[in-house]
């Protein structure tokens, strides 16, 4: 009679009693890497997400800032042609250097904080705001006129910078403020918008 010897882990070779369980631990540390590498790329798809919805409430927030901007530019040649408005009281440039102790060249209202600028809510276009400032002429502390300080005249050696144009011609600085549809995005424009004389 023939005998098939049996098989009892406790006779089993000393190399394989001692690797008992190793597959296991090494299957469970490739599906913990598994895992990481998996939760890393979706963390990294939310952030891409985040990121493209910003660059839209931004580009949306631009685009209403453009719109304001040509809005009111349009209003201001209607006003300022005689035909009426609806842009209300312009400040003088004097009245804003003032309120805000602003430097004389300070065209774009950098030594203003933006949250303490005079904005009006858009006549036409929703969700954005505006201001105007009349570029007048100013005086010198000796009482000297002096040109419009923003007033930018081309002539053949290229732009000089502010010069004095002729009393007709106005200047006016516009500011828009538009957010995005979220309210994530917030951008300013600014212009300096000018209107030739009669």
């Amino acid at each position: 009679m023939n005998k098939t010897p049996s098989y009892s882990p406790s006779r089993a070779p000393v190399a394989l009693r001692s690797n008992r369980g190793a597959a296991l631990f090494i299957s469970l540390m490739f599906l913990i890497i598994l895992t990481l590498i998996g939760l890393s790329a979706a963390n990294v798809g939310v952030l891409q997400e985040r990121m493209a919805g910003s660059v839209r409430e931004t580009n949306e927030a631009f685009q209403r800032a453009e719109s304001t901007l040509r809005e009111i530019e349009a209003q201001l040649a209607t006003t300022v042609a005689g035909a009426g408005g609806v842009l209300g009281t312009i400040r003088i440039w004097p009245e804003a250097k003032a309120a805000f102790n602003l430097e004389h060249r300070d065209c774009l209202l950098a030594g203003a904080p933006v949250d303490d600028w005079p904005w009006v809510p858009a006549p036409a276009t929703d969700e954005s705001n505006f201001v105007v400032i009349a570029l007048t002429k100013d005086l010198l502390p000796t009482g000297e006129p002096i040109a419009e300080p923003c007033a930018l005249v081309e002539d053949e050696g290229g732009i000089t910078g502010s010069v004095s144009p002729t009393p007709l011609d106005s200047y006016y600085l516009i500011a828009t403020r538009a957010t995005g549809s979220v309210g994530v995005g917030d951008v300013i424009l600014q212009s300096i918008y000018f209107v030739p004389g009669g």
